[in-house]
């Protein structure tokens, strides 16, 4: 922990003390840092009596710094990243821990029509603290066991996008991923997916088509069986399932800062294992969006089939979620908010034992998390101060009526400070918008105007087939 601390610091004094040198080079060298204080009546996310033996509170704090290189040609456009992260409770100890993030990313412009994109990621950490590390605008809503888990996960990422003429476009993107909890008995599960897109662009409107075709192996899945004898040994299998998803999407411009999205279409979960049994459900997505240089929203709802790692189910979920940043007021207050709100039902898709592939107990998840920042006049780049509250509240439907429903709560307060230097170049989204059906479907607001073939010289190459890790 001290030696990655100490990778960690030095390479932020590095950025520091090199980015001028950097930039003339078509390389641009950032150091980031983000540190915070506060208290939480939840250390471990610990359930709740009588399903489990209940939460403990405590104080805690958080530092997170980072390093960012960006190196761009007039055809290509990489980034390398790496971010180090740490917890650190008052009274509770052995609960501390910290986290190795490294990602790469590249874009290249391969011809005058195709762009290629690749990226590969890798993250090392604990279970119980990984909600603090995203931003308000960001967190996702996601089931968790609880407890405290140290785990491992990697990924890679490829992306294809072919333009035929200035209002056709054609992608195509590939995923692998592999999370692998440090137990021994490891739960570890592998995915892999590929989508294949296509686009056409109007003056005020984008119509897509998606096929998405995803397989997810799960390793050393506990069985549960309400009649056997609560003494006898825990019992192991592994699940391998196919996802098949077909939508359709039209995205229509309301104006210069709304517009709007919806998808239709349908998934097909199969079960490999034994008979092979699969289950046939929609898909969906239905958006809201706003978009502004001061600010951004959006309104979402979906209906989709997707892997969860951390309970290791293949998931058929409600989810809707509201994400908003915005200045408060006057500009001169130089105070914003930004947050995301959301309720997601989910139901694990499980083999029965007549071979049928059926739905679980059902999982309600609820996030609430928001933040007041204020940015003093530009002395300090990228400066800000924050309050942030987040609460999280899950619910496990039980088996049977003779076993308790499992309930996670946590709320958590914290202050927290953040800088960049040396300053970003142009700001980015403080929200992540609703990417349900692979990122090589349709994605963001529609264009007003058909983008030209040929990218401007010296300009960051734009690929619809980019696949996020």
């Amino acid at each position: 922990m001290r030696s990655g601390r100490g990778i960690a610091v030095a390479a932020f004094g590095c950025a520091i003390l090199t980015h001028h040198d950097a930039r003339a080079q078509d390389a641009y060298l950032q150091g980031v840092f983000t540190g915070s204080i506060g208290v939480t009546d939840n250390v471990s996310s610990a359930a709740e009596p009588p399903a489990g033996p209940g939460p403990d509170a405590d104080g805690f704090g958080t530092v997170s710094p980072g390093l960012i290189f960006t190196y761009t040609t007039p055809r290509t456009s990489q980034t390398l990243s790496y971010t180090f992260a740490a917890s650190f409770f008052f009274l509770h100890s052995e609960a501390n821990s910290y986290s190795n993030m490294a990602m790469w990313s590249g874009r290249f412009v391969t011809s005058p029509r195709t762009t290629l994109t690749l990226g590969v990621a890798g993250s090392q950490g604990q279970l119980n603290t990984f909600l603090l590390e995203q931003a308000p605008g960001t967190t996702t809503i996601a089931g968790t066991e609880g407890g405290t888990t140290n785990f491992v996960q990697g990924s890679v990422n490829e992306g294809f996008s072919f333009q035929p003429s200035p209002v056709w476009q054609l992608g195509q993107a590939a995923t692998f991923l592999v999370y692998n909890p440090l137990l021994d008995r490891p739960q570890r599960t592998y995915s892999a997916a590929n989508t294949l897109s296509a686009q056409r662009i109007f003056r005020h409107d984008v119509a897509s088509l998606a096929l998405s075709v995803g397989y997810t192996h799960f390793d050393n899945v506990p069985v549960t069986d309400a009649d056997a004898d609560p003494e006898a040994p825990d019992v192991y299998v592994e699940r391998d399932q196919l996802l098949s998803t077909l939508v359709a999407s039209w995205q229509h411009d309301l104006g210069r800062r709304f517009s709007s999205q919806l998808d239709v279409g349908g998934v097909v979960a199969t079960d490999l294992t034994g008979d092979a049994a699969s289950l046939v459900r929609p898909a969906g997505l239905a958006a809201l969006r706003y978009t502004h240089d001061r600010g951004e929203a959006e309104l979402a709802y979906t209906y989709a089939a997707t892997p969860n790692v951390f309970l290791q189910q293949i998931q058929l979920s409600h989810q809707l979620t509201l994400r908003a940043a915005a200045p408060i007021l006057r500009p001169s207050w130089r105070l914003s908010v930004e947050g995301s709100a959301g309720v997601q039902f989910a139901r694990p898709l499980e083999t029965n034992a007549e071979g049928e592939l059926v739905t679980g107990p059902n999982t309600t998840a609820v996030l609430t998390d928001v933040a007041l920042l204020w940015s003093p006049v530009i002395v300090i780049p990228d400066f800000a101060l924050a309050l942030r509250y987040q609460h999280t509240n899950q619910h496990t439907a039980a088996r049977t009526a003779e076993l308790p429903d499992t309930r996670i709560v946590r709320n958590a307060l914290l202050v927290s400070v953040s800088g960049a230097f040396p300053r970003r170049m142009e700001a980015g989204s403080r929200i992540s918008m609703t990417q349900p059906f692979g990122s090589a479907g349709p994605v963001g607001p529609p264009h007003r105007d058909p983008e030209p073939i040929e990218p401007p010289e010296g300009s960051e190459p734009a690929a619809a087939g980019d696949a996020a890790p």
